[in-house]
């Protein structure tokens, strides 16, 4: 796996259909900032693992997403987040599909990022 400054990376491929719809719902600085994440992995060959964070396997808000990974955007104190969950990956032992965006901690009356991963993840698994 490449180093980076920040240390191992893994590489991310993203729902490019979910993400859309994630970013519909989201004034322009949010598409912004998951474009300069977006060039930073590409540019890095990944996501360093220093940048990820294990979600709660069962958060007080009553999500569920056991296995998925988060990080920040931007990082490490973003108002954004990433879902991601491992898959294989043709080069190397695995990748992460990011398959949510948005708002960490939103208002009242607005979905989270995790709320979004949670519905996406039961509707996969259901």
């Amino acid at each position: 796996m490449p180093d980076t400054s920040a240390g191992m990376a893994l590489p991310a491929v993203f729902d490019d259909a979910a993400i859309a719809e994630d970013l519909s719902h989201h004034p322009a600085v949010a598409r912004n900032a998951l474009d300069v994440f977006r060039r930073e992995v590409e540019r890095d060959g990944g996501i360093p693992f220093s940048r990820l964070k294990r979600c709660e396997v069962e958060a007080r808000d009553g999500t569920h997403l056991v296995g998925c990974v988060k990080t920040y955007v931007p990082w490490p104190t973003g108002r954004y987040g990433l879902v991601f969950l491992p898959v294989a990956h043709p080069r190397r032992p695995l990748a992460l599909r990011a398959f949510a965006y948005g708002t960490r901690h939103p208002g009242p009356n607005k979905r989270s990022v995790y709320q979004i991963a949670h519905e996406r993840r039961n509707a996969q698994s259901a």
